[in-house]
Order: structure tokens, then C-alpha cells, then sequence
């Protein structure tokens, strides 16, 4: 009885040191698989605001409105152009906006990174 016992333990075991290899590798190709796997995923998450990082800032009025401006009107474009794009604040827009600043400001040298800072702390 105890050797049947121990035979049991010893495959339950056996089996989850197997299961754990297993994982590990998985998440190991995970991480080499790449950004672009990551960035698919993200765009066919179906919670965003559970699958998503959150970020929160603030803006001064004129940004925000500016922003929400921008919104309505690249919203407009797209309904005019017949676009099968249905345009979303949190999934589309703002993910554009800061992709788009990003973008910006790895061509910006330090001089004009400079500029805009000090420009916006003496507003």
C-alpha cells in the first residue's frame, strides 16, 4: 500500500516538474516572440481597460481642448471618407496621440526638447 501510495506521489510529482518546464519554456518564447506579437494582441484586446496599462495626466485647458478638437475632427474625417474605422477615444485616439508624440520627440534634439519644456512651465 505505501508503495502504491509513493507511486502515485511520485507521478503526481513528476508530472508537475514536467508541467513547470513546460511553462517556462512557453514564457521564454514569449519574451523573444517580439514587440509586434504584443502590439497584435493589444489591438484585439477585448477589455481595454482590463488588459491595458492606465495612464493618467493632467492637461491645461487649452490642450484639452485642443485635444478634444482634434478628436472630433479626425472622428468627422473618417465618417466622410466612408471609413470602416469606428473611432474610439481610449482604443484608437489616444494610443495615436501619444504613438505620434513619441515619434516626435525621438527626432527632436535636446536644444528644441529644451525649448518646449520651458515654453510650457512659463504658461
Amino acid at each position: 500500500m505505501t508503495n502504491d501510495i509513493d507511486d502515485r506521489l511520485s507521478r503526481r510529482f513528476d508530472d508537475d516538474q514536467g508541467d513547470e518546464s513546460d511553462t517556462s519554456e512557453k514564457s521564454q518564447n514569449d519574451m523573444t516572440s517580439g514587440q509586434s506579437e504584443n502590439e497584435m494582441s493589444s489591438q484585439k484586446a477585448q477589455n481595454i481597460k482590463k488588459e491595458w496599462n492606465v495612464r493618467s495626466f493632467y492637461l491645461d485647458d487649452n490642450l484639452d481642448n485642443d485635444l478634444s478638437t482634434a478628436f472630433k475632427r479626425l472622428d468627422l474625417s473618417l465618417s466622410e471618407a466612408d471609413t470602416d474605422v469606428d473611432l474610439k477615444k481610449t482604443r484608437h485616439f489616444y494610443p495615436l496621440i501619444v504613438e505620434l508624440g513619441l515619434e516626435r520627440l525621438e527626432e527632436m534634439d535636446i536644444t528644441e526638447a529644451t525649448e518646449r519644456v520651458e515654453g510650457t512651465d512659463s504658461v
